[in-house]
């Protein structure tokens, strides 16, 4: 199943919608968004990328990131992806 994104201008208004993997190869702007979550201790949650992505395999990033859907706020869109 294809995963289309949200390309936006640089005030992040709406442009048009694109492939996910197009949007990443051709460095388009495009809505995304990024979770951290802290324990009571102020520690951060991360997650190490599966080997198999194309983009930075392997590498330790934020604890959640995604794209939000066409109509989706960023809330909802991270409690999707949690």
């Amino acid at each position: 199943m294809k995963e289309y994104v949200i390309l936006v201008d640089e005030q992040d208004n709406p442009i048009g919608s694109m492939e996910k993997i197009e949007a990443h190869q051709k460095a388009l702007l495009h809505r995304a968004f990024s979770v951290f979550i802290f324990n009571n201790r102020g520690e951060l949650m991360l997650q190490q990328r599966a080997k198999k992505k194309y983009h930075s395999p392997l590498l330790w990033t934020n604890t959640c990131c995604s794209h939000q859907k066409e109509g989706e706020t960023s809330l909802k869109a991270g409690k999707r992806r949690l």
